[in-house]
Parts: structure tokens; C-alpha cells; sequence
């Protein structure tokens, strides 16, 4: 399979005790749980848990604490903790950020969907405090991977997004630039901003490059294509 065929990209990958992916739109399909099979047996997760949660674009974090044989749909949850080998940590996306998180010394680990709604409300940083408060994980010993999504390369919007942001989160100016009367915003480096004001080692957070707007050749987009059928899969599990 060409380097531009491939049907994900590895997260984490080399790390002991921890596995994940982020399906291209080689790996996806038009329904639930929106990548295929084949994404599962490359990675070797297709006997895991899946959990899948209904996304609505908010900032609920669900916890998992036992594993079970059938896979579970959480509803109206954007992401998800879990410290139990063998559950595997899903979520969709076709522009939004998937965002990765590992606690190698808990061995615990997180993954949020996060839109520019999900950002504004502080989902990752949620996510580190849920880890916190279930597992005793220090912020600063956890290690982060912010995935492919829109990049502030194609993040056009209006002003009425960036005051969002604005009363929210202090430092969002810094990671908007105004082109005539719109603004192109970095969801990217606004996560990664509010991770390290959370305790998270900036030297721990690795942000991808690549943006799904833009690279057509391996990624689908909910707004280069004016809506999509089609959603690309992130997976995170603990491998015992």
C-alpha cells in the first residue's frame, strides 16, 4: 500500500502499554462506527471494547470502569477516561480535533472530539482534571498527542466566534489572525495553551501537522466538501 493509501496514522506509536490511531479516508465508510474493519485488524484492536460515544459537540467526560464483551454508545459524550486494558476509546471527526491523552505512570489514558464548541468549553483540559480526580494522575506526567484537524490555515470564521473564545480563554487572541472582515483561528494551539496552563509539560504535547481541510489526498473534510458522509475514526487503548 503507497505511503498515501494508508488507512491510519499511529498514535503513540512505540509507547509500551498504550496503542492508538486516527483513520485517513482510506480507512473510513459512511456509517457507524464510521471506520472499517480493516483499520481494526491492522492495528490489532479489533477484539477490544469499543466504545463510541454520541458526540454533540459539549464538554461531558464519561468515565469507564469495567470492561464488557459488546460495544457501548454513550450518549450526548464527547469524551472519555477509562484506566482498564482492553477498552478501546473511539471518537469521529471530519474537521474537529482529536485529542490523545496518556498517563504512563497511572496508566490511564483520555480521548476528546474537539470542535472550535468543544475547545471554547475547555474539553481537553476537562478530560486531564477527570484523570486527576479517578486515577491520582499528575498533569504533569501526562503525555498528550493533539491529532489531525482543521489547521488555522483554513479555520476561516466570524468575529462572533472569537469572542467566544475571548471571554473565555484570555490568551485566544493571541491564536487568531484577522484577513479582511473574517478570522482564522488555531483550535490546535488554543488546546495546547489550555493543557500547559493546566500543568501539562508543553514538551509533553505533540501537535500534529497536518490539517484535514487542506490535504484532500488523505483526509475527508466536513467544510472543503460542504458536509461529508463520511468521518474519520480516532482510537486510543491500553494494551495489558
Amino acid at each position: 500500500m503507497g505511503e498515501m493509501k494508508r488507512t491510519y496514522l499511529a498514535v503513540f506509536e512505540g509507547i509500551p502499554k498504550v496503542k492508538g490511531f486516527f483513520s485517513t479516508k482510506y480507512g473510513a465508510c459512511k456509517g457507524s462506527p464510521y471506520y472499517n474493519e480493516a483499520v481494526l485488524e491492522e492495528t490489532g484492536l479489533k477484539a477490544m471494547q469499543r466504545i463510541q460515544p454520541q458526540q454533540v459537540h459539549k464538554d461531558k467526560i464519561a468515565v469507564i470502569s469495567e470492561r464488557g464483551e459488546a460495544p457501548m454508545t454513550l450518549p450526548e459524550t464527547d469524551g472519555m477516561i477509562t484506566d482498564v486494558p482492553g477498552v478501546l476509546l473511539t471518537t469521529v471527526h471530519a474537521d474537529c480535533l482529536p485529542i490523545y491523552l496518556f498517563d504512563p505512570k497511572k496508566l490511564a489514558i483520555g480521548l476528546v472530539h474537539a470542535g472550535w464548541r468543544g475547545t471554547a468549553a475547555g474539553i481537553a483540559p476537562k478530560a486531564v482534571m477527570g484523570m486527576e480526580a479517578a486515577y491520582g494522575s499528575s498533569p504533569s506526567d501526562i503525555q498528550v498527542f493533539i491529532g489531525p484537524g482543521i489547521s488555522k490555515c483554513c479555520f476561516e470564521t466570524g468575529s462572533e466566534v472569537l469572542e467566544v473564545f475571548s471571554e473565555k480563554w484570555s490568551f485566544a487572541q493571541e491564536f487568531s489572525e484577522k484577513r479582511g472582515e473574517k478570522y482564522y483561528i488555531d483550535l490546535k494551539g488554543i488546546n495546547k495553551r489550555q493543557l500547559a496552563s493546566l500543568g501539562v509539560n508543553a514538551s509533553a504535547i505533540t501537535v500534529s501537522s497536518h490539517c484535514t481541510c487542506c490535504e484532500q489526498e488523505l483526509f475527508c473534510s466536513y467544510r472543503r466538501e460542504g458536509g461529508t458522509y463520511l468521518r474519520m475514526g480516532a482510537g486510543l487503548c491500553l494494551i495489558e
